[in-house]
């Protein structure tokens, strides 16, 4: 089926029709660089590249007739820098099959394995004034094959940021070598260089799932381990000190005084 390069007017037109909430007008972007794969995990060299002034890709059923693509069970990478001013940002995707959101090579949202083809995806992300490098890695499997995103600036404040970390005598645990991996996320990083736990939150996109603000109103893990979120414990959180009243993180990465 050959490739259509929609325009951004139909982009917002689809996101309605779907369900999802109508965006402002999104940012400008320097053209993306679309990368094509002739399988599922863009492995490889590429097999075929091309240019586009935005991601609004409907690839129907089947590829167009490129050398070595096939039809079904094939990715694309795409890329492109673009200059933001400061502020937090709402990344708006729709996809079918999945995903994987990066900004500036941290993830910003993965639907690999969520099995929620065709679902508006919205996420918040803060950037800083200047250039910043976005990629999209798509897959398709099977079935239809569609990719749209766009961003738009958020007007609504951004949360306060987290009470510090109390710092009593005893002193914080060392950090571990490895952090807790949960639905929402690998918080490896976090738990490494002792930093918020917003910094490694990944939405599942479940529609009661625990959004970025929510995160980032908690105090910050002191005890890195899988939990269930929301829980009440007794933990000890400090060398030295005894047990106290702790809670899990909605991210279920850890625990935090309560």
């Amino acid at each position: 089926m050959q490739r259509v390069l929609l325009t951004i007017t139909a982009f917002l037109l689809l996101v309605g029709f779907v369900g999802a909430p109508q965006a402002a007008i999104a940012q400008a972007s320097s053209p993306w660089q679309v990368n094509y794969f002739n399988n599922p995990n863009w492995a490889g060299a590429p097999v075929y590249m091309q240019y586009a002034n935005a991601v609004a890709f409907n690839w129907g059923s089947d590829m167009p007739p490129v050398p070595g693509m096939p039809a079904q069970n094939w990715s694309a990478r795409l890329t492109t820098n673009s200059f933001f001013y400061a502020g937090n940002y709402i990344f708006q995707v729709i996809a079918d099959d999945a995903f994987v959101l990066y900004v500036d090579g941290a993830v910003i949202f993965n639907t690999l394995g969520l099995n929620i083809p065709g679902k508006p995806i919205n996420v918040t992300a803060p950037l800083s004034q200047g250039n910043h490098f976005i990629q999209i890695d798509y897959v398709q499997a099977s079935g239809p094959a569609y990719l749209y995103m766009s961003w738009s600036f958020d007007k609504q404040p951004a949360p306060p940021a987290p009470a510090p970390i109390p710092q009593p005598s005893g002193g914080l645990f060392p950090p571990p070598s490895s952090g807790p991996v949960t639905q929402f996320g690998d918080y490896s990083r976090c738990a490494q260089q002792q930093i918020h736990q917003s910094n490694c939150f990944q939405s599942n996109g479940a529609w009661n799932a625990p959004n970025m603000g929510s995160i980032q109103m908690e105090p910050q893990i002191v005890l890195w381990q899988n939990c269930t979120a929301d829980q009440w414990q007794t933990r000890q959180l400090y060398q030295n000190m005894p047990p106290q009243s702790a809670k899990c993180s909605k991210t279920e990465a850890g625990w935090f005084p309560g």
